[in-house]
């Protein structure tokens, strides 16, 4: 069975390896020195290798890393590495943010803070900000094709392991292109997409150049002029990355030229060698570059158009997306903004906007999700998420319950089922294929599998509903009830459940004490009618219960039972 867990990380590079990086340092070779035609020249490395040698504080970077919540968790036989930093608002919106080569997730430390507490009558995001798979803590990566499609699925399994039913995706460079293909492959949960460039060229067809703007040629002659003159890096790493990871694994002075090449000389300087340390300190080198083979290479590419809706914040320093091409590609572009004319310009960033211009840019997030959102029910996304955890830990589904006389399966069933029930009254669509309330003990693969399509189900159905929609249809025998009421009662369900499933099976439980507090009041509104045949009687409280506690004891459950 996979290792879907998640283990808390925290980052600590043994002092041995930065002494090597140190002596190995001091005994760069240098090559002549050439004018700036020829590539990065030796002024730009030497002044950056003496801050890495002299002033450049490692363990600054690993402090500020370390003031995050970092996870490690496997996917799709590879290690991947995460930052999760919720938010305290809870109608926040959870987001993925992707970055590129050669950046990494230190490109989005400037804007947590911005997102998660924002200033009052702002929207507030629960950000996951993943290294890339065999880049920094996410590699390297041992097997091939982690290309755009595949980090993209990866990405979906993160989102869905860590209980979010609906979210955004955003991202630069390469987060630019694994963003929208997020939106198409998770599009029932992927509220929206926002990226820094919209990678969209002309096909070929001479039509598409007819009545181009100015700006937009403009644009068209400086990708040619990047093509010609930079473009270098992408067709080595397209065609033998393995062969440069040689020089790049030996020297740390070698990685810092290159990747250098694709940091401006105006971004600060710690900045740069923070990113170029991150790889040099968890040798990634080699395999962060393998990206762009893998996506030389694959034999599918989508041919569809995206239609999750898309917003482009473009900056003036940075790759000029041409908005004919990308509505080629992406045919729900629904917000395109240009910053600056200049790229001197005050507040205006070129490749690394999160971390330049971190305002202008955390802005245009802000905007285009705040137009986007759909009705968000924090308790039911908390509910859901305590059963995900409780499911996830299932190895033996014969084990008793504390739910009458069903075994660990036999409650996941009923659990799942009637989380189809309250999608199918809402929708007028599906529900389950059995009977929650016989339910057989028998599921085909497993138990996240079987649950997973449920739990997205019911949160669709109810990210329909207006909080303040008086009459929403539920499978209860009360019938409709106002929305807040009918989705505490979705989530009363599945949390409720997912304590059955963890104590039977040896798990801490699952609930919180804010999800009980909100959930024993919606108990106290639907679950006397129940009692006959979902609930039993209510067992009085004890003296130093907490709020978990009174609520199974209202559901008429031992806090305490065991098997």
């Amino acid at each position: 069975m996979p290792d879907t867990s998640l283990r808390p990380f925290h980052v600590e590079i043994p002092q041995s390896d930065l002494d090597e990086l140190h002596r190995r340092m001091r005994r760069t070779l240098w090559p002549d020195d050439l004018p700036t035609a020829y590539g990065v020249t030796n002024e730009r490395v030497r002044t950056l290798a003496e801050r890495w040698l002299e002033r450049f504080d490692w363990r600054a970077v690993e402090a500020r890393l370390n003031t995050y919540p970092q996870f490690l968790t496997e996917i799709d036989g590879e290690t991947i590495h995460f930052l999760h930093i919720r938010s305290s608002r809870p109608d926040a919106t959870p987001l993925v943010l992707t970055h590129g080569w050669p950046g990494s997730v230190v490109e989005y430390l400037n804007a947590i803070g911005p997102l998660t507490e924002p200033p009052v009558g702002e929207p507030a995001f629960h950000l996951v900000i993943p290294s890339l798979p065999g880049f920094g803590f996410s590699g390297p990566t041992r097997s091939a094709g982690w290309g755009t499609d595949r980090t993209a699925r990866a990405w979906a399994e993160l989102m869905r392991r860590l209980g979010y039913d609906s979210y955004g995706a955003v991202g630069n460079d390469a987060g630019s292109m694994i963003s929208p293909e997020l939106g198409r492959i998770d599009r029932d949960r992927v509220l929206g997409v926002h990226v820094t460039q919209l990678f969209s060229f002309p096909s070929g067809d001479p039509a598409e150049f007819e009545g181009l703007s100015e700006t937009d040629q403009a644009a068209l002659a400086h990708l040619n002029w990047f093509y010609s003159e930079k473009f270098s890096f992408n067709t080595l790493h397209s065609q033998q990355p393995h062969t440069l990871a040689f020089a790049l694994a030996d020297s740390p002075v070698a990685l810092l030229a290159w990747n250098a090449q694709l940091f401006d000389d105006t971004l600060d300087p710690d900045f740069v060698l923070a990113n170029v340390a991150l790889y040099w300190l968890t040798g990634t080198a080699g395999s962060s570059i393998r990206f762009y083979y893998e996506n030389a290479h694959a034999t599918e590419t989508p041919r569809e158009p995206t239609t999750t809706p898309t917003a482009l914040a473009m900056f003036a320093g940075d790759f000029q997306s041409i908005r004919r091409f990308a509505e080629r590609d992406h045919a729900n572009i629904v917000s395109w903004n240009s910053y600056g004319t200049e790229p001197a310009t005050k507040g205006v960033a070129g490749h690394y906007a999160a971390h330049e211009a971190t305002d202008v840019l955390v802005g245009d997030i802000r905007r285009f999700f705040a137009g986007l959102a759909r009705p968000t029910w924090p308790v039911l996304e908390e509910a859901h998420l305590a059963l995900r955890s409780a499911v996830a830990g299932i190895s033996d589904g014969s084990l008793r319950t504390p739910c009458a006389d069903w075994n660990v399966t036999q409650v996941l069933q009923h659990a799942a089922g009637d989380q189809l029930g309250y999608a199918a009254f809402i929708t007028g669509e599906g529900g389950p294929s059995f009977d929650p309330f016989s339910p057989s003990g028998d599921i085909d693969g497993e138990p996240s599998a079987f649950l997973e399509p449920t739990l997205r189900a019911s949160a669709a159905a109810f990210a329909t509903i207006d909080a303040d929609t008086p009459e929403v249809p539920t499978p209860l025998p009360q019938g409709a009830l106002p929305a807040p009421v009918a989705v505490g009662a979705c989530a009363l369900d599945a949390a409720v459940h997912a304590w059955d499933i963890a104590v039977a099976t040896g798990q801490p439980s699952p609930l919180s004490e804010d999800l009980a507090e909100k959930l024993l009041a919606v108990a106290k509104e639907i679950v006397e009618p129940l009692r006959p045949f979902a609930y039993a009687a209510a067992i009085d409280s004890v003296a130093g219960d907490d709020a978990v506690a009174r609520l199974l004891r209202y559901l008429g459950r031992d806090p305490h039972w065991t098997a």
